[in-house]
């Protein structure tokens, strides 16, 4: 035992002459922060179906609807009007808040997020569909015009 508490002094030792010799400082310089960038989001959602609204040039469009994939629907991107000035980012299904008990087959939501790109008019439409029912009517839809700045 006396022999271990020797060589832990001898080794703390060590590296206190080395960093005094050094120069070391005991306290750590604070990193210089780094900016980082923000875009701004704007969010629609089912009530928004129809409107319009207004983006800066690199701000996002997150829609967010209502979707159960337990029933076999889900949201299509049916068509962006004019690919230029606004494209997808990407769309993920959100799952809901686990119940107490769970539910079966409780819905959740599908949450799309579209990137304006340049100045222009765009509409972006969406079906909630079942996609081996080719031929069958929407269950719902979704449109919604975009204007960048």
């Amino acid at each position: 035992m006396k022999g271990t508490k020797t060589a832990i002094a001898i080794i703390l030792g060590t590296l206190l002459v080395t960093g005094i010799a050094c120069g070391s400082k005991s306290e750590t310089p604070t990193p210089t922060p780094t900016p980082t960038p923000t875009k701004t989001i704007t969010n629609v959602n089912a009530s928004d179906y129809g409107g319009e609204v207004t983006l800066g040039h690199s701000e996002f469009l997150v829609v967010t609807l209502d979707s159960n994939a337990t029933t076999g629907y889900s949201w299509n991107l049916s068509a962006i009007s004019n690919t230029s000035v606004i494209t997808k980012v990407s769309d993920v299904i959100a799952t809901p808040t686990p119940t107490e008990p769970p539910l079966m087959g409780q819905g959740g939501q599908e949450v799309w997020t579209f990137e304006a790109l340049d100045a222009g008019t765009a509409t972006i439409s969406m079906k909630y569909i079942r996609p081996w029912e080719a031929e069958a009517e929407p269950a719902e839809t979704f449109e919604i015009t975009v204007n960048v700045e």
